[in-house]
């Protein structure tokens, strides 16, 4: 196995960027570790793995919003939806190529989408408490990717989440949406639901829904909880994922190594909005 890489494969129509790299040892107690990379201009996937427990792969990082992740002879195909489970499973058979052994890819859930506000500033969603609010309990990766957490006593607290969506107990007789305007919409719609699972479906068709939830969402979802973690490490089971193995076909860049390629540099999320809402300025967002 050669310690870096620089090529491409061709999946069916589709032609993807591959980076695969070591890391630099500095003492030798330090761990090497290997990372590969597949994308397009911007790389969108990154595994990493310690070659002395090759059952376990790390998931650095799935990221296609926004991100190019396919070589521009695709035309920019956008990424999103069932285009992210092909993403995956193709970065999945590429990774058994290097690590045969991997039966499982661990990975912390911090997955995030833009939202654009009504004062045009851009905002950060966590896609995990969101879906699982408009999804009665479910993550994105438990439900896209069949993902269930790591730890076997969140495991086991996660499951029941779904029941409280279903039970009129569960949900208070008030609630706050952290706003004027969005306390004039949703409180009719609070009152003629039955359940959590009720209110969010009837939210559903609201337009510009992410924008108007992002006041109240995270309170939304920790008031389900009841004070209960949302697992953030998850892992995944390899073997579904390559039950029906696509074709991959390597094109060599240059030599055996390959000659450099020129990606987008990485911009961090924090850069661009903040993580967190501020309360206050929450409170004098005007929806109407």
């Amino acid at each position: 196995m050669l310690a870096e890489e620089n090529y491409k494969i061709k999946v069916k129509d589709l032609v993807f960027h591959v980076q695969k790299s070591v890391s630099q040892k500095y003492t030798a107690k330090d761990i090497e570790y290997d990372f590969i990379k597949l994308g397009g201009e911007d790389m969108c996937v990154e595994y990493k793995w310690d070659r002395r427990n090759p059952t376990t792969a790390e998931l650095q990082w799935l990221h296609t919003e926004g991100r190019r992740c396919v070589d521009d002879r695709n035309g920019g195909m956008e990424i999103r939806g069932e285009n992210t489970r092909l993403l995956f499973r193709i970065s999945v058979q590429l990774l058994r190529q290097y690590v045969p052994e991997v039966q499982t890819i661990e990975f912390l859930d911090n997955s995030h989408f833009a939202c654009k506000l009504p004062n045009q500033k851009t905002a950060k969603i966590f896609l995990n408490h969101y879906y699982f609010l408009f999804h009665h309990g479910h993550t994105w990766y438990d439900e896209k990717m069949g993902a269930y957490p790591v730890d076997e006593t969140q495991r086991e607290t996660y499951r029941k989440f779904a029941d409280r969506f279903v039970d009129p107990s569960a949900k208070p007789i008030s609630f706050d949406f952290m706003n004027h305007d969005l306390n004039e919409l949703f409180q009719p719609i609070w009152r003629s639901s039955n359940t959590w699972k009720d209110f969010f479906v009837k939210l559903r068709r609201i337009p510009d829904l992410c924008a108007k939830a992002y006041p109240w969402y995270l309170r939304a979802s920790h008031a389900i909880r009841r004070n209960d973690m949302l697992p953030e490490t998850w892992k995944i089971d390899v073997g579904p994922w390559i039950t029906r193995a696509l074709p991959l076909e390597k094109i060599v860049v240059g030599g055996s190594r390959g000659r450099p390629i020129q990606f987008s540099k990485y911009v961090y999320d924090s850069s661009i909005c903040p993580d967190f809402s501020n309360t206050m300025d929450n409170r004098t967002l005007k929806y109407r």
